[in-house]
């Protein structure tokens, strides 16, 4: 048999007792070591993916429930009456409103809209007046007809509502003035 290998004493440090095969080993060590790191981190990485991916699978199953429950097919022949039951104080019901004689489910915007929102008073009516005049109070409307720049708010209110929410349908014929 040859005789063991002898490395020489390392010869970049004055006064080191180390030799190459120490350094080796040290070497595999750290190498061994970072492998350890990555392959922790990699599992880790995938563990927190598939944690993600069930979250936003769970998230975007109950945004489809909710999109569900508060869909309301369009039709014609609404009553003032009928929306009174969406007027944002069950939250497990859409929120209706109608402007100029249209409908609007707003339930996307609930934090306005429903119960104790800014604009709760909107909700469950017919808020074409209401708009049309930029108030939120019943008692500031004095019921005459209203002027041209009021019927531009109005359109421009229906303008935004179209744009924004679903449409619902009409108010029956008889309802409309």
């Amino acid at each position: 048999f040859p005789p063991p290998r002898v490395f020489p004493r390392c010869a970049l440090h004055v006064g080191c007792t180390s030799s190459m095969g120490d350094t080796v080993v040290t070497w595999q060590r750290r190498l061994k070591h970072a492998a350890v790191g990555l392959a922790v981190y990699l599992i880790l990485s995938e563990v927190k993916h598939l944690f993600d991916e069930w979250r936003w699978s769970r998230l975007l199953r109950r945004r489809k429930e909710l999109e569900q429950r508060m869909h309301v097919s369009p039709r014609n022949d609404w009553k003032p009456e009928e929306l009174k039951e969406f007027d944002g104080s069950n939250p497990d019901r859409p929120i209706l409103l109608a402007i100029d004689g249209k409908v609007f489910n707003v339930w996307r915007s609930r934090h306005m809209y429903g119960a104790g929102g800014a604009y709760m008073e909107l909700a469950g009516r017919d808020a074409t007046r209401l708009l049309a005049k930029q108030s939120l109070d019943e008692s500031e409307d004095d019921g005459a007809p209203l002027t041209e720049a009021e019927l531009e708010s109005m359109r421009n209110w229906k303008d935004y509502f179209t744009s924004k929410y679903d449409d619902c349908g009409s108010l029956c014929q008889s309802v409309m003035h």
